[in-house]
């Protein structure tokens, strides 16, 4: 898979839980409050996290001086995420509880994650991206 694929992926994806959000904050927040309440959820939440950033590593542990390194530090934080989840749940309860308490925090994080989306869509979709 191309560097460009990688970043059509994670575009597409970013970008539809962004607008996902902005339309609908009631479901999110309720998904989070879900997410932190069941263990079997949190638990392969947690496996999901690892494998995803495993297989990134596995195919793309590339530091390089260009914007690909940006998918090598995707996967160091899925991964280490999944590890977190998996041996100290509570910093992720913690976590996500915090978000559900502001209603504000998910629209900041909604925008965020679009921008990102839009950013690694340039990355991925542009012909003339630095990729």
């Amino acid at each position: 898979m191309s560097d460009a694929q990688i970043f059509q992926i994670l575009s597409i994806a970013y970008i539809a839980v962004g607008i996902g959000i902005l339309i609908n904050p009631a479901f999110y927040k309720k998904l989070f409050e879900d997410f932190i309440e069941n263990a079997a959820a949190l638990y392969l939440g947690g496996i999901m996290a690892l494998v995803v950033g495993y297989l990134i590593l596995t195919f793309h542990n590339t530091w390089t001086k260009d914007l690909s390194v940006i998918i090598t530090i995707i996967g160091w934080i899925a991964l280490i995420k999944g590890i977190v989840i998996l041996v100290r749940p509570k910093i992720i309860i913690a976590l996500a509880g915090a978000m559900t308490k502001k209603a504000g925090i998910l629209k900041i994080e909604a925008v965020v994650v679009i921008i990102l989306g839009l950013a690694f869509s340039f990355l991925g979709f542009c012909p003339k991206s630095p990729i």
